[in-house]
This record gives structure tokens, C-alpha cells and sequence, in this order.
């Protein structure tokens, strides 16, 4: 295997530890906006790792038939770090600002969609509140009668007892 072959393959292991980290990056983002519970916490890792190993297998496999070699091990490691001291913090502030901009821009489609539901929905709610309180007080003079009458019931049932003790 030639040096120019060894360099590409090196240089390859480096991008490969980038894209590794920048994977990574993806998941930190994700978890800031989104929280979840550990057993979601550890399924992510899983597939970050199976994403890592598969971007690992592509590197090495294409670029050196298979071969593991040390310094594929070191590109990638300077990869990532290289990435993480220049690109991570870049990085993870736009992706923050590309959510939160579709975040306010979906909230805003959201919020033109559902005016003139809002609308109708005002004016569907006069009448039926206005039903609703002719309901309530037709509900509250009903039970006050019910109660009324449920004395006089009492009272009769009183003197009709007493009368009965009489005869």
C-alpha cells in the first residue's frame, strides 16, 4: 500500500471522526429540545453508536479493503476532536436557531389557520352562552320548586300520619 493511499485513508478516518462527532452533535441538540425518559435516552445511544460503527465500517472497508490500521484509529480520534474545539459550538447554535425559527414559523402558520375558526367559534359561543344561562336558571327555578314541593310532601305526610293516629 503506497504513503499517497495511507494519507488518503487517513484523511478519510478524519473526516469519518467528524461526522461522528457532528452525529453526536445531532443527538445534543435533539436532547435539549426534547426531553425524554432513560429508556429513550439509552435507544439513542444505541443508534448513535450503530451510526458511528456503520460511518467506522464505510472508512475502512472502502478506503483500506477492510484492514484496520492504527492510524485510522488516530484520524479519527483528531477528527473528532478537531470538531469538537472548531465546529461543535457553531454548530449546535445554528441547529438551535433553524428549530427555533421553524418552531415560531409553524406556530405562526398554526396560529393563521386557526383564526377564523376562533372567529366562528366567537360567534357560535353568544347563543349558546345565552341558551346556557336561560338552561341554568329554568334548572335552578325547577330545583327550588322541586324543594318546595318536596316540603309540602313532608308536611302532608306529617299530617297525614297525625290524622291517621287520630282515627
Amino acid at each position: 500500500m503506497s504513503i499517497s493511499n495511507q494519507v488518503n485513508i487517513f484523511l478519510w478516518s478524519i473526516l469519518g471522526g467528524m461526522l461522528i462527532s457532528f452525529a453526536y452533535d445531532i443527538f445534543r441538540v435533539k436532547r435539549r429540545i426534547i426531553k425524554t425518559n432513560n429508556i429513550i435516552t439509552h435507544i439513542e445511544d444505541l443508534l448513535y453508536w450503530s451510526i458511528s460503527a456503520a460511518i467506522m465500517f464505510a472508512i475502512v472497508y472502502i478506503g483500506n479493503d477492510g484492514e484496520i490500521r492504527g492510524y485510522i484509529f488516530l484520524g479519527i480520534i483528531i477528527g473528532a476532536v478537531l470538531y469538537i474545539l472548531l465546529l461543535s459550538r457553531i454548530v449546535i447554535f445554528i441547529l438551535l436557531k433553524i428549530i427555533n425559527f421553524l418552531k415560531k414559523a409553524l406556530k405562526t402558520l398554526w396560529n393563521i389557520f386557526v383564526y377564523p375558526f376562533k372567529i366562528i367559534f366567537r360567534f357560535v359561543s353568544i347563543p349558546c352562552i345565552f341558551f346556557y344561562k336561560i338552561v341554568k336558571r329554568a334548572f335552578i327555578n325547577t330545583r327550588r320548586i322541586a324543594r318546595i314541593n318536596m316540603e309540602k310532601c313532608k308536611i302532608s305526610k306529617k299530617a297525614f300520619r297525625n290524622r291517621r293516629k287520630k282515627i
